[in-house]
């Protein structure tokens, strides 16, 4: 038995935007840099973030601005760009229409983040004055035609303005002078003076809020894809004229997967960086997950060894303790860490956490107050209606099943009128199983050395869902469907 209070621990938040803001120790001495992410986005050419919702691409925006904090001399990483909060419909409109969409994407978007850049790179103190003269008359520029990073839609005003370039003069030789034109002496004068900059400082441009799965719809898909494209263009540019300069963007894996973005695949393969948390392996204190747990539970408390072995029961419903926890999460950092910040609040006294009391914690934890509320996030990159998702999640209750087949749950559609004509099972199960919410068992496993095998897509991404065989009902939804 312990005398330690579980209730002390401080597991952090939802959003890591809040832990940035309110609790900036966990992202000091509570960040757990899995893969040495932190490493290959400060120094490496991968720029790309990608991971499924929770699995801590934010946090690596917030570890960027308390590093720029701590070592300003060095470092500078402004507020992320959250495209969420940005209007989408801005961007329309500011390159002609007669340019392939594609390309059209990828100039606006370049466009927007030099302008973000230069805005940034005019404030830096430790480059030399010929730079900082450069850069801030780049930046007069712009000001002067009314355009700031705060507004999108201001970047039209471009199409208006001359920029005082030596390409501009040539072009005003030559009597071409357009709307595309002049939009392309401003982002070819932006680049050059962006690539030319020097700094004993090293600037990144974050870019986050490619986890909100409702800006995909509306025929986004090809104007994101193009922010995907403007960065790695831009990053390519800025490490061979070895600027100090690097752009990172954020995206969620399933989204990503949506996107109308050319070389996706090339992109992911040569800049990206994955979060994969999953571990399949029979020592569960040595995950990551477990070890991130145990490294937040150490700043309240330094001699907590193992935070499972101290406040645990040796075993809940017949699993090791930390096993059953894991069970209930896609292994992502945010699952588990508001898994145990949920058990906190059913726990009334020190010592060791009674079994009953740690499944009061996992009921409300299944239900609206987190997981089940996460499908239903999920589940808005599929279904824009609202309406849509009630109906799933009122089948699955009708269903009351954890394992289940096809043509169980097609009958069970078929026969009650709420459902019947309204509901595609096909993309139903598709849509839960790319967001891990469902997965396949596999009799005898994949090679038939187990009794079975269960395929999640968080388990191995490349997973794809068979309908022929049993499916099962993420367990961390158990309880909010009454099946546990």
């Amino acid at each position: 038995m312990t005398s330690l209070d579980y209730r002390d621990f401080d597991f952090g938040y939802a959003d890591s935007g809040r832990e940035y803001t309110r609790s900036p120790q966990l992202l000091r001495r509570g960040y757990y840099d899995l893969g040495d992410t932190e490493d290959r986005v400060l120094n490496s050419h991968e720029f790309l973030v990608l991971g499924y919702k929770g699995s801590g691409k934010s946090a690596i925006g917030g570890r960027l601005q308390l590093i720029a904090h701590d070592s300003p001399a060095k470092y500078s990483a402004p507020p992320p760009i959250h495209v969420d909060k940005l209007s989408l419909k801005e961007f329309r409109g500011i390159i002609p229409e007669t340019i392939d969409p594609h390309i059209r994407h990828q100039l606006v978007w370049e466009l927007h983040l030099l302008i973000h850049t230069v805005s940034e790179l005019a404030q830096d103190n430790q480059a030399d004055q010929e730079h900082r003269d450069r850069i801030r008359a780049a930046y007069s520029q712009l000001e002067e035609a009314g355009v700031t990073p705060k507004s999108p839609a201001a970047m039209k005003r471009l199409r208006a303005s001359e920029v005082a370039s030596p390409a501009n003069q040539s072009q005003k030789a030559t009597g071409r002078s357009t709307d595309a034109s002049r939009l392309e002496d401003w982002i070819t004068y932006l680049k050059d003076e962006v690539s030319s900059f020097r700094s004993a400082r090293r600037h990144y441009i974050f870019i986050d809020g490619l986890d909100d799965a409702s800006i995909v719809q509306e025929g986004r898909a090809s104007l994101l894809g193009g922010l995907i494209q403007a960065a790695a263009e831009l990053n390519e540019i800025y490490a061979t004229a070895e600027s100090p300069v690097k752009i990172i963007v954020c995206c969620r894996t399933d989204l990503y997967a949506r996107l109308s973005l050319p070389r996706s695949g090339k992109i992911r393969r040569d800049d990206g960086i994955e979060l994969n948390w999953y571990q399949n392996t029979r020592d569960f204190q040595a995950t990551h997950l477990v070890r991130l747990a145990n490294l937040r539970a150490r700043i309240t408390d330094p001699n907590c060894s193992n935070l499972f072995d101290q406040f645990f029961p040796k075993k809940i419903s017949g699993r090791l303790a930390v096993e059953f926890l894991l069970l209930q999460t896609r292994h992502t950092p945010r699952d588990l860490l508001q898994l145990l910040k949920i058990i906190q609040g059913h726990v009334e006294e020190p010592g060791v956490i009674p079994e009953n009391v740690v499944m009061a914690g996992v009921a409300e934890y299944s239900g609206e107050s987190y997981f089940l509320g996460e499908m239903r996030d999920a589940l808005s990159t599929y279904y824009p209606n609202q309406e849509d998702i009630r109906r799933i999640t009122d089948l699955l209750g009708t269903l009351r099943k954890r394992y289940f087949s096809y043509s169980e749950l097609s009958e069970v559609a078929e026969r009650d009128y709420r459902f019947k004509g309204k509901i595609d099972i096909e993309k139903m199960l598709s849509a839960m199983f790319d967001s891990g919410f469902l997965g396949n068992v596999t009799p005898g496993g994949p090679a038939g050395g187990y009794e079975q095998y269960f395929r999640f897509k968080f388990r191995n991404p490349q997973a794809a869902l068979v309908y022929d065989e049993k499916m099962q009902l993420h367990p961390g939804l158990w309880k909010a469907f009454g099946v546990a």
